[in-house]
């Protein structure tokens, strides 16, 4: 009984995900492995995410499709053999046991094979997909001419003050990134969904741009990951698209919504603020399709998945909206908690050097202090940031030759210091210690 309930749950789950494929590819049908693949990678625990991502690469998220796959064949079985007892007791035959044995044959050893199978034409289209998708993507084009700063400071201990585009973290949910056509895009303002106003991408980009030098940083960034980054952003004030006196009363937040689903949302006056910008380009270019073409949001008190990409709706609410994250039970509020990373350790004549990069956010760095094993604090030598809403660079030396292990807080610009108990990333972000083993 066992065997048959499988054989003709994966058939059905096969034949359910070929019918969905064809609606996808005929009518743009959602796919369900690529909606339950999202939802696994979004409930990844950070550690295990950041690990299978540097591990398996451009693979992390195909496979985390064939997840979908499972989940559908999990529930088949359930279906069908629900099904079976029903019907079993109907004709008031014996109830069908799952350890009844019978020998195997063709059809169950085929079974496994078809499923497999399966599984890799999932994972197969999804990657391909992604590649199909980026080909067609629309090359990033220069704004203007760009050059990173001359590095006077590192002295090789710390990541360079601008992180190169093809550097920058790329983050997402979903298992493909949309790729968006400029001449059919509008981005729509939108009073709890009426329309308000409706731009183009032209109309964007005639409009007066400014540069900001801002780092951006993942709420999934742990204090021993990379998933933060610094570039100069251009792009456009929210006030030159919504006159903030001009806001009907009422509205309660502004919501950000993006092309591919992910959304979330703001106070005004904040939106409204210079501390938010509607990205059009990074480090003298467009932006390309991984961080967010044609326009995202750059949220610097934040974490980012505060600021959406590849948006297409600005939306005044009159009630408290919930995004992507907030409905998973993320905090609507997160606000980048402080935190030091050291980039690299050196043995040399005697002493420890070591450097690395510290960020709060909007709220600026204004002391990093380092000692070796549980020795006592040293003051590092800080890198006057290029602008107020970037990381801060720094370096020192410690006279400890042997020690096993560094470690370095930094103090925020309203003198609060870095969390010294760790934190888990759930609700509002990783908090805790900053320590690096001396190899």
């Amino acid at each position: 009984m066992l065997r048959r309930t499988l054989r003709r749950s994966s058939l059905a789950a096969l034949a359910f995900c070929a019918l969905n494929y064809l609606l996808f590819l005929a009518a743009g049908a959602p796919l369900v492995t690529d909606r339950i693949a999202e939802w696994i990678m979004a409930r990844t625990p950070n550690d295990q995410a950041v690990f299978l991502l540097t591990r398996l690469g451009e693979w992390a998220k195909p496979l985390a499709a064939t997840g979908g796959l499972a989940a559908i064949g999990a529930a088949a079985w359930l279906v069908v053999f629900a099904l079976d007892l029903a019907l079993s007791r109907a004709r008031r035959a014996p109830a069908p046991s799952p350890a009844a044995a019978a020998a195997p044959t063709r059809r169950d050893v085929f079974t496994p094979l078809l499923m497999a199978g399966g599984t890799a034409l999932v994972a197969g289209e999804s990657f391909a997909r992604n590649r199909v998708y980026a080909a067609r993507a629309v090359e990033p084009q220069t704004l203007y001419p760009f050059q990173p700063p001359p590095d006077t400071f590192g002295e090789g201990l710390v990541r360079p003050f601008i992180t190169p585009v093809e550097a920058f973290y790329g983050m997402s949910k979903n298992t493909v990134d949309p790729v968006i056509d400029p001449r059919q895009w509008k981005l729509e303002i939108t009073l709890d969904g009426r329309p308000l106003r409706s731009l183009t991408y032209g109309e964007l980009f005639s409009m007066p741009r400014m540069q900001r030098v801002t780092t951006m940083r993942c709420v999934s960034n742990t204090l021993k990951s990379n998933l933060m980054g610094t570039a100069e952003w251009s792009g456009l004030s929210l006030r030159q698209l919504i006159d903030p006196s001009h806001i009907p009363s009422g509205v309660v937040e502004i919501a950000f919504l993006g092309t591919d689903g992910h959304d979330d949302s703001l106070d005004p006056r904040h939106a409204l603020s210079d501390d938010l910008l509607l990205a059009l380009g990074m480090n003298g270019t467009t932006l390309d399709r991984t961080h967010g073409f044609p326009v995202r949001i750059v949220a610097p008190k934040y974490y980012g998945f505060k600021s959406v990409k590849w948006l297409r709706e600005i939306r005044l609410v009159t009630r408290p909206y919930f995004g992507t994250w907030p409905k998973m039970g993320y905090t609507k509020e997160p606000v980048v908690h402080t935190g030091c990373f050291i980039d690299r350790v050196r043995r040399e004549n005697g002493r420890l050097r070591l450097g690395g990069v510290a960020y709060a956010g909007i709220r600026g760095v204004q002391r990093v202090q380092v000692r070796a094993d549980a020795g006592p604090w040293v003051e590092a030598q800080l890198e006057t940031p290029m602008a107020r809403y970037t990381w801060t660079r720094w370096k020192a030396a410690l006279d400890a030759p042997r020690a096993e292990f560094v470690q370095a807080r930094a103090q925020d610009g309203e003198g609060r210091w870095q969390a010294e108990q760790e934190k888990p990333l759930f609700p509002d972000g990783v908090a805790g210690p900053t320590i690096k083993r001396v190899t």
